[in-house]
């Protein structure tokens, strides 16, 4: 399993909401689990690729979002 490693937002490409699923940013925000837990759990991490600034999002592009909107700095990441 790949470690986690926590990664500042501002080092992450930018996504804009048009880019997402007004769907699946609800069922985050109103998820039974608090979106602390989203992130954090083992079985869905956000996935970024290895290269230069900003990462590119492979997966978790709708968590990302939704941290930097509600004013996190950093999330924990796995690079691929």
């Amino acid at each position: 399993m790949r470690q986690r490693i926590e990664v500042a937002l501002n080092d992450i490409e930018h996504i804009s909401r048009s880019e997402l699923s007004a769907s699946k940013l609800h069922a985050l925000e109103n998820s039974y689990d608090s979106f602390d837990y989203q992130l954090r759990q083992s079985s869905d991490p956000i996935a970024l690729s290895k290269g230069s600034k900003p990462y590119s999002i492979i997966n978790g592009r709708h968590r990302v979002y939704l941290a930097r909107q509600k004013g996190m700095h950093t999330v924990p990441v796995i690079f691929i």
